[in-house]
């Protein structure tokens, strides 16, 4: 499964509230991640996402999980079950990354994706 386990102090709510939605063009295929779910705890938090690759539409979501021990993992939703194609995996990626930017001093610790620069 797609994920990347993001180490630091990472602020849900925050990122939550400053969200924008992510649109990724590739050619003819279109990543998008807009609509914002979080845990009224503050612990975890859903992202509405679509990946249409050759005019297959696949809509799922990116779950962001915090952990106790001050890291975060960003994975597909175990709920959903897109293919794992190299869009969906390309836009959890993204997801990511944006995590990773938002998150001061953050690293990743572990991962199965390649994530764009920041």
């Amino acid at each position: 499964m797609p994920h990347a386990l993001i180490a630091g102090d990472c602020d849900l709510a925050a990122f939550a509230r400053d969200w924008t939605p992510l649109v990724v063009r590739r050619g003819a295929d279109v990543l998008r991640a807009d609509q914002v779910y979080l845990e009224p705890g503050g612990r975890a938090l859903l992202l509405e996402a679509l990946c249409v690759e050759a005019g297959r539409k696949q809509p799922f979501y990116v779950k962001i999980s915090l952990h106790d021990r001050g890291s975060a993992t960003v994975r597909l939703d175990p709920m959903t079950h897109p293919e794992r194609s190299e869009g969906v995996r390309a836009l959890v990626a993204e997801v990511a990354a944006r995590l990773l930017a938002a998150t001061k001093g953050a690293r990743v610790e572990k991962t199965n994706l390649e994530l764009p620069p920041r």
